[in-house]
């Protein structure tokens, strides 16, 4: 991988269209926003990705320069393409807001198709076997949120490849008839639930890198079947600030904050509110001891069947954040799910 300064190109001047790829590449091209703080406006590029070996380039459409040198970047895949997709390049929040040619646009149409399923009932038990059964089956979840006792899913994938009817019958053949059913997109516009039990929460926060590789069902079905009860659940997009006041505490402490706010601004993550049902007043360090050691590699020594263990890559790709001090849990619980 090119290192930052390379990749980035503000120097060089682009008075001729970009040069095409050879006939034989197959590349994507899409228009994507990003709001710049400093000078408070929203600018726009065109990306391209390039389908052989995963790599990137970036043209500033107004000032018609470089803004982005083709670079490899394995943090986006072709997955994360998708029209109102945001992904983050080098700490810039890009939302993909239209496909830049019809050739792009052919493909993703019929690739990024979106649908919804709510998970009702006595089924939110097995809402990580169902999260986990769309991820298997191709689909990304772009959106989630618990909701009235109801698990909302929006779901993108090729619908025309994939029977979304008889996912549908083979989950609730399995569950119970109409354990999940097909909605539509207003079901995220009810009102968002209330917060309660926050004294005795705790809260755990899935990273986007577990996320993005399927793993999000795994891990919600592992915690549900440790003992604690989800009160609240939604998918999140943390900005730059907010990931930065969120890990404030850490900032100057652990040599990895940095890197945590990178990760935590790269996708999308899913915050959980969780409470221990037999010791309620011990949640925060049961929910510790279930996500092990910070570092994988000591996780996997000392506690071998925790998420980190499990999930995680690395310091930074440590599969998840919970709350290290119980006086620590309402605080964190209520930055998620009232101040956000």
């Amino acid at each position: 991988m090119l290192p930052h300064w390379a990749c980035f190109g503000f120097h060089v001047t682009l008075l001729a269209p970009p040069l095409q790829a050879p006939k034989e590449e197959t590349r994507y091209a899409f228009v994507v926003e990003w709001y710049d703080p400093s000078a408070s406006l929203v600018r726009k590029y065109q990306l391209i990705f390039y389908t052989a070996d995963g790599t990137l380039e970036m043209y500033d459409l107004k000032n018609r320069r470089t803004f982005l040198k083709r670079c490899d970047y394995p943090g986006v895949g072709e997955k994360d393409l998708f029209k109102g997709g945001i992904i983050t390049v080098y700490s810039r929040q890009l939302t993909v807001v239209e496909y830049a040619d019809s050739y792009t646009a052919s493909v993703f149409e019929k690739k990024a198709q979106t649908t919804v399923a709510v998970v009702t009932g006595e089924a939110i038990a097995s809402m990580g076997r169902v999260i986990d059964a769309f991820n298997s089956s191709g689909f990304v979840i772009s959106e989630l949120a618990l909701l009235q006792g109801e698990l909302a899913l929006a779901l993108t994938g090729d619908l025309s490849s994939i029977s979304f009817s008889d996912l549908l019958a083979q989950i609730n053949s399995q569950l119970g008839e109409g354990a999940v059913v097909e909605a539509t997109a207003d079901v995220f516009s009810a009102p968002k639930p209330q917060v309660f039990d926050i004294d005795l929460s705790t809260l755990l926060l899935i990273r986007p890198h577990t996320v993005k590789a399927g793993l999000l069902g795994r891990m919600v079905d592992q915690v549900m079947g440790s003992g604690f009860r989800v009160l609240n659940m939604k998918m999140v997009q943390l900005s730059r600030p907010n990931a930065q006041e969120f890990l404030e505490v850490y900032k100057g402490v652990v040599p990895e904050y940095a890197d945590w706010v990178e990760e935590l601004t790269s996708g999308k993550g899913v915050a959980l509110q969780l409470v221990n049902d037999a010791k309620p007043e011990a949640t925060v360090m049961a929910l510790r001891e279930l996500c092990g050691a910070h570092d994988p590699e000591i996780a996997t020594h000392l506690h071998p069947h925790s998420l980190r263990a499990q999930y995680g890559e690395n310091k930074t790709k440590n599969a998840v954040h919970c709350t290290d001090l119980p006086e620590d849990g309402p605080l964190e619980v209520d930055y998620f799910f009232t101040l956000l």
